[in-house]
């Protein structure tokens, strides 16, 4: 009896084994606020094997943000990837790629590696600290804090020409900048909960 016991362990562990390499194991992205804020540092910790494949932009291995919340097929399935070595945002419907802009990330690194997800949005901000301003955020992390916005803006929300300039090369404050009319995309069409890829 023992023996059965033991010799079907080690067929269930197996098997366990066998999916997990096969890829049928596939990370979800949670779709409540008290879940995100749970979930985020399990998100952040992901191994290499859970991570899209970058050279053929395919994000399919992974989950909708929510799945349940989509009434048919037709709807989008949004994903965004951020590339940090070439100062890129790519927008995917499954593992179609649909957008592929020019954008500035944090100089020094300081724009967040990792799994995220969209958060809350704004029409407008303006930090006191760093003199400028933005139209069309969306936050990835930190509930405001990490965010796509358009190029920087003075007080009055006239863009900051100079800084239309420095789009393709690392320069924010961590954020991820890009024209006012592709933030303006991500304002209207991103859903909170979808999944963001940064590397």
């Amino acid at each position: 009896m023992l023996n059965k016991i033991s010799l079907t362990l080690v067929f269930l562990i197996i098997g366990i084994a066998v999916l997990a390499g096969s890829g049928s194991f596939k990370p979800t992205t949670s779709s409540t606020i008290g879940e995100q804020n749970e979930s985020s540092n399990q998100e952040s910790s992901q191994t290499e094997e859970t991570k899209p494949d970058r050279q053929n932009y395919n994000v399919s291995r992974y989950e909708p943000a929510d799945p349940n919340s989509r009434s048919d097929s037709t709807e989008p399935n949004y994903s965004i990837e951020v590339s940090i070595s070439e100062q890129k945002v790519r927008i995917f419907d499954n593992d179609t790629l649909v957008k592929d802009w020019i954008a500035s990330t944090g100089e020094n690194n300081s724009t967040p590696r990792g799994h995220f997800t969209i958060q809350n949005r704004g029409e407008w901000f303006f930090s006191e600290k760093y003199q400028d301003g933005a139209v069309w955020w969306v936050s990835f992390k930190e509930w405001g804090v990490y965010l796509f916005h358009s190029v920087p803006m003075d007080r009055q929300r006239n863009i900051i020409e100079e800084e239309v300039d420095k789009l393709g090369t690392p320069v924010s404050h961590g954020c991820v900048r890009l024209e006012v009319e592709d933030a303006k995309w991500i304002y209207d069409n991103i859903p909170e909960g979808t999944p963001v890829y940064i590397d």
